[in-house]
């Protein structure tokens, strides 16, 4: 079982589990004839191909270009917090991709990569996320630290991690209520990273990213 596939099912799982416990057929945008807001404690789950390239630009001591892109992406998005007024969600977050067996282009040369090397990219940040009521569209916005890996499983020769950047999300989407306090959802992403590397040994390297997702999502709120 892949990590996005075995992640989805989890969420999944969960929202399934909410939605027997309080037991009612279906939920709408009011309650007791007073639209929904969006208060107190906040959990969501987000999880969806990811899209896109990470690149390397070699500064020293011989510069190029490495990009990574294609092969098989996947994402995951977690975020908590609450609320500090209706609607209005200050949350940590946690941001993990992968680029599983990637296309790799040094220059003008470009071939697949083995299915056994993974490039992958993390942040850990903080963010403000709006919901536009009573129509469930949500805004958000996370900025944080990020950094770049690369995982060989037979070859741990070329296995590392870089410093530590600068790393941001934007995110938007809709919910759906299928509980007193769950919604389901889907949402697009786009995310960056930009890491400076070095100098360690005379190289120096700068790589970023832009990727863009599209993510199910599961909220607790």
């Amino acid at each position: 079982m892949n990590r996005f596939f075995s992640v989805t099912v989890i969420l999944l799982a969960m929202s399934v589990g909410a939605y027997s416990q309080v037991g009612a057929p279906s939920y709408g945008q009011t309650v007791n004839g007073k639209y929904r807001q969006h208060t107190g404690f906040y959990l969501s789950m987000s999880a969806g191909p990811v899209f896109g390239k990470i690149s390397t630009d070699v500064i020293s001591p011989n510069p190029g270009l490495v990009e990574f892109s294609g092969g098989s992406g996947a994402k995951f998005d977690l975020k908590i917090g609450g609320a500090v007024k209706e609607n209005l969600i200050l949350h940590g977050t946690i941001i993990s991709s992968t680029l599983n067996g990637p296309v790799v282009k040094v220059g003008n040369q470009a071939g697949k990569a083995s299915d056994n090397l993974t490039v992958g990219e993390t942040m850990i940040g903080g963010g403000l996320t709006y919901y536009i009521m009573p129509s469930n569209i949500f805004l958000s916005g996370s900025a944080g630290i990020g950094r770049f890996t690369l995982l060989d499983t037979k070859d741990d020769t070329v296995n590392g991690s870089t410093d530590n950047g600068f790393s941001m999300q934007l995110k938007a989407g809709k919910e759906w209520w299928i509980g007193k306090r769950w919604g389901l959802g889907i949402a697009l992403t786009y995310g960056k990273t930009v890491v400076h590397h070095g100098p360690y040994d005379g190289v120096e390297e700068k790589s970023n990213s832009n990727r863009f997702g599209i993510l199910f999502n599961a909220t607790f709120n």
